[in-house]
């Protein structure tokens, strides 16, 4: 999944300073609330390579969504228990 798949599919952009997080380097990355309780957040940017972005859930530690069917897959999934 690319950046621009994830701006596309409404993920929104979360800059972090090192000010903030004291690590010695500004990063991003993308986070979208589906819906009451499940979120996905993309993979950092600094761990980014050849514009190759990942989905993870804090919820679903095993969750790992690497293309935009997988992610349509998912958001069918969830729609149809949770949301």
């Amino acid at each position: 999944m690319t950046e621009q798949d994830l701006i596309e599919l409404g993920f929104e952009k979360v800059d972090i300073l090192d000010e903030d997080s004291q690590n010695g380097y500004d990063y991003y990355y993308y986070h979208k609330e589906l819906c009451s309780g499940v979120s996905l957040h993309s993979t950092d940017s600094t761990d980014v390579k050849d514009d190759n972005w990942s989905l993870r859930s804090f919820d679903i530690p095993a969750l790992n969504i690497k293309d935009k069917f997988h992610y349509d897959q998912f958001l069918e999934i969830i729609g149809n228990i949770t949301c």
